[in-house]
């Protein structure tokens, strides 16, 4: 009779022990369900930004390209105009710039 006690009282800690584990376990599984959804929205988000952002890089890239042409254009475009100027022989003496008194 002793041995059925014990082993009863032993069945009924185990079934109290898992039942208050189980309460555990589902309420840290819906928090975990939880975080799973927002962590798939954010990555959803991110993933979304990192497109546009690659995106926005390849314009900006496209646009460097094409002030590097300008500019080597307008450099081109400089040394012909200061070889047309070294080539006219000059009319006037260069200007001295003006001395300023003092007070």
């Amino acid at each position: 009779m002793r041995m059925n006690t014990v082993g009863l009282a032993l069945a009924l800690f185990v079934a109290l022990a898992l039942t208050g584990c189980g309460q555990g376990v589902k309420k840290e599984n819906e928090q975990l369900k939880v975080q799973v959804a927002t962590l798939q929205k954010e990555n959803v988000a991110l993933k979304g930004e990192g497109t546009s952002l690659r995106a926005d890089a390849e314009a900006m890239k496209n646009q460097l390209a094409e002030l590097t042409k300008e500019k080597q254009g307008l450099e081109e475009r400089v040394k012909e105009l200061e070889a047309m100027i070294a080539a006219k022989p000059s009319t006037t003496p260069p200007q001295k710039p003006k001395k300023m008194s003092l007070p």
